[in-house]
């Protein structure tokens, strides 16, 4: 029987936060993807409203995949999954506003985001690699591997940090501007607003698995060349 050593927490307690977080998030998506917002304005609606209030020309586009929505800062589009688009929703409002503001964020060059944009292509190809690196390294014993492998995993947890005052100022602005230009009352802010919040714990949760990920690594190496 294997031994259970405490550092083992580093990669439990996250993974089981990440699970929770994820299964709330889905609860509450769809719970007020059922609840129809006061307005009757579908996705595609709202985002054509808060773009017209910020003056931006952006297509919005639709994808396929379930809760996948973005703004990509690449070719300046909106993505905005089929039953946010089409749906006149609380989740719908929530959402599209959210990635609106992203949209504004780029539009405004919110530092931020702009940092996020420069390193985000550099760092998905380190993070696809960097589990290979460290398998690589520990399966033929080349240190040098191991330790790429870690600091493309430390180039991650940047890419998390960076992302957090991201992501919790498009909800902050979104709330704002839902409320200001009037495609939200007070009763639904507050609907809104509780998408947004779990939205936000996933973020937390991201930073802190590979945070988690990184010490456990970090914590082996250490034991290891003590013995």
């Amino acid at each position: 029987m294997l031994n259970f050593k405490p550092i083992y927490l580093l990669l439990i307690i996250p993974a089981l936060l990440g699970w929770f977080a994820q299964y709330r998030l889905k609860q509450v998506y769809s719970h007020y993807l059922q609840i129809p917002n006061k307005k009757e304005k579908k996705g595609t609606e709202v985002a054509q409203d808060l773009l017209s209030f910020y003056q931006l020309n952006i297509p919005v586009l639709q994808t396929s995949r379930p809760m996948v929505n973005y703004y990509n800062p690449q070719n300046r589009t909106l993505n905005i999954c089929t039953k946010i688009a089409e749906y006149p929703s609380i989740t719908s409002l929530g959402i599209v506003a959210h990635e609106v503001e992203h949209a504004v964020q780029d539009h405004l060059g919110f530092h931020f985001i702009n940092l996020r944009n420069r390193i985000a292509r550099t760092l998905a190809v380190m993070g696809q690699l960097s589990p290979l690196l460290f398998i690589w390294g520990v399966f033929f014993r080349n240190i040098l591997l191991i330790y790429t492998g870690l600091f493309f995993l430390f180039g991650m947890i940047i890419f998390a940090l960076v992302s957090l005052p991201v992501e919790l100022n498009a909800s902050s602005r979104a709330l704002k501007t839902l409320k200001e230009i009037g495609l939200a009352d007070q009763e639904e802010i507050k609907q809104v607003a509780i998408i947004l919040r779990h939205a936000a714990f996933t973020y937390f949760i991201g930073a802190i698995q590979r945070i988690g990920t990184f010490l456990f690594i970090i914590l082996i190496l250490f034991m290891i060349n003590k013995n």
